[in-house]
């Protein structure tokens, strides 16, 4: 599957797939600094961006880390205005996540940065 297309679908995608996604963004590791990004981070933002008010827990398990890495990564997305955190109405156990409009800006950046950088018949597997 190419990495181009796998940014810009809106369905929901594997845990296997998300790890691919992250190959390729440590391979921009350079041009997502000039972002201010890491490569966990700028997966999380295109993430969220395609499952907007997804819970921590949920984000973890798709990713493959434990909850307390994911919170982590969260708190520092959180500090740099990227994300929103709020309590799941359903059940307060679980916080859900947003983007913020700067997150939806940096987002857009990310898809510009890297569609411009790589091959559009690049696989990701």
């Amino acid at each position: 599957m190419r990495l181009v297309r796998l940014l810009q679908e809106s369905r929901s995608t594997t845990s296997r797939e998300w790890r691919v996604c992250l190959r390729w963004l440590h391979a921009y590791r350079e041009e997502l600094s000039d972002l201010g990004v890491t490569p966990a981070q700028a997966r999380a933002l295109l993430y969220l961006q395609r499952n907007p008010e997804s819970s921590i827990q949920q984000c973890a398990q798709v990713f493959g880390v434990a909850g307390s890495t994911m919170g982590q990564l969260v708190r520092k997305l959180y500090r740099k205005g990227w994300v929103t955190k709020q309590r799941s109405p359903q059940d307060d156990r679980y916080v859900l996540l947003s983007l913020t409009p700067k997150g939806h800006i940096l987002t857009w950046l990310l898809h510009k940065q890297l569609n411009a950088r790589l091959p559009l018949t690049a696989e990701a597997s």
